[in-house]
C-alpha cells in the first residue's frame, strides 16, 4: 500500500472480533492437540498419495473436486503434494553449528527438502541439527491469519520456549525453511509471555534466503551453475526486505536467474488456496503466463505452499531454493563452521 496501510492486519481484527467464544475455545483445543492435527494431516496426504498410485495420479483430484459440489469445506487436492518426510533428530550429544526448524507445513507436505538442508551444510562445513519432537511445533500463522488471537499465542509461547531450550538457550542460530513462518516468529514478540519475551530475545532466528545468502554462498564452492532459472518472491520476501539477496542467491546459482515482471502474490494464503482453487488461478495468471514464455532450467521459491500454487498455474515443478544450492554446489573451503 502507498500510504503503509496494512491490511492484512485489518482482516485478521476483522475476523478476531467476529469470532464467537466457542469458535475461539475450539482453536485453542486444536493449538493444544496440534500434534495429532499434524499427523493425521500426513496420514491423510500418505493415504490420498497411495489411492492415486493405485487408481491414477488424478483419482484424489477427482474425488475432492466431486465432494466439493456438496461440502465446500472440503479441501482440493494437488497433483502437486509430496509424500511427507520426517526429519530424523540429530544425536542429543551432537553440538551443531546451526539448527534447522523445519517448519510445520513443510513437514506435513513439503517432502524431504531437510536432506538438502543437512547436505550443503555438510559441503560448507557446517553442523546443522535437527531437533527432537518437532511433532506439533507450529509459529503460530494458521490461527494468527485467522484471528485466533488465544491460539496464537498458545502456539508462539509453545514453539519459543521449544526452541529456546533446543538452542542451548539460545547459544545456537536456529533456521526456518520457509520465509513466511519466519517473519511471523520474527514478529511474535509483543504476544509472548513475559518470560518468553526474555527467551525470545536470546534467540538467533534466520530465514532459509539470509542463510543461505550470508553463511551458504561464502562457504561453498558453485561448481555447476544453472542454465536459466526463475523465482517466485513470496510476499514475505518483500515484508523481509530479503529481495537483495534472494537476487543475490540466484546470481551464484545459475547464469541467468529471473524474478518475473508480474510476480506478486500467488493468492494460496496458506490453505485458501485449496478451498478457493479461482483465488490461485486469478492471482498467478499473468505471472505464470509470463513465465511460460521462457524455457528454464529449475523453478524456485521459498514456501511449500506457494511452490504448489505456481507449480499447478506453470505446470512446472517449483522447489525450496535448498534443492537449488544442493544441485549445484561443491565442498567449499572453509576454516572454521561455528557461525
Amino acid at each position: 500500500c502507498p500510504v503503509d496501510i496494512n491490511t492484512g492486519d485489518l482482516v485478521k481484527r476483522l475476523r478476531r472480533e467476529n469470532h464467537s467464544v466457542a469458535q475461539n475455545k475450539m482453536a485453542l483445543r486444536v493449538a493444544r492437540n496440534f500434534k495429532l492435527l499434524e499427523s493425521a494431516t500426513r496420514a491423510a496426504l500418505r493415504i490420498g498419495l497411495a489411492l492415486n498410485w493405485l487408481f491414477g495420479r488424478h483419482f484424489m483430484r477427482r474425488l475432492t473436486k466431486g465432494l466439493r459440489l456438496g461440502f465446500r469445506s472440503v479441501p482440493l487436492w494437488s497433483n502437486h503434494f509430496r509424500r511427507p518426510v520426517k526429519p530424523v533428530p540429530t544425536p542429543a550429544d551432537a553440538q551443531p553449528d546451526i539448527l534447522y526448524f523445519s517448519t510445520c507445513i513443510t513437514r506435513m507436505m513439503g517432502g524431504d527438502s531437510y536432506r538438502s538442508f543437512l547436505s550443503v551444510c555438510k559441503k560448507a562445513g557446517l553442523k546443522a541439527g535437527i531437533p527432537k519432537d518437532l511433532s506439533g511445533t507450529c509459529c503460530g500463522q494458521v490461527f494468527s491469519s485467522k484471528g485466533f488471537a488465544e491460539a496464537w499465542r498458545y502456539t508462539a509461547d509453545r514453539t519459543i520456549e521449544k526452541l529456546w531450550r533446543d538452542s542451548g538457550e539460545g547459544r545456537t542460530p536456529i533456521v526456518l525453511d520457509v520465509t513466511s513462518c519466519t517473519q511471523t516468529l520474527k514478529t511474535c514478540r509483543k504476544h509472548l509471555s513475559p518470560e518468553n519475551k526474555v527467551r525470545f530475545d536470546q534467540l538467533t532466528i534466520l530465514d532459509v534466503i539470509d542463510f543461505t545468502a550470508d553463511e551458504l554462498l561464502p562457504r561453498l564452492k558453485i561448481g555447476h551453475p544453472k542454465e536459466k532459472i526463475v523465482f517466485h518472491p513470496v510476499c514475505s520476501v518483500h515484508k523481509m526486505g530479503s529481495m537483495t539477496k534472494l537476487q543475490s542467491i540466484g546470481k551464484a546459482c545459475a547464469h541467468q536467474a529471473d524474478i518475473p515482471v508480474f510476480a506478486g502474490c500467488c493468492g494460496m494464503a496458506g490453505d485458501r488456496g485449496f478451498y478457493f482453487p479461482e483465488l490461485t488461478a486469478s492471482a498467478t495468471k499473468k505471472e505464470a503466463a509470463e513465465v511460460r514464455e521462457s524455457a528454464y532450467n529449475g523453478y524456485y521459491s521459498t514456501s511449500r505452499t506457494c511452490e504448489m500454487a505456481l507449480s499447478e498455474a506453470v505446470g512446472r515443478n517449483y522447489e525450496s531454493i535448498l534443492k537449488l544450492l544442493d544441485e549445484v554446489s561443491e565442498t567449499g573451503r572453509f576454516e572454521d563452521g561455528r557461525i
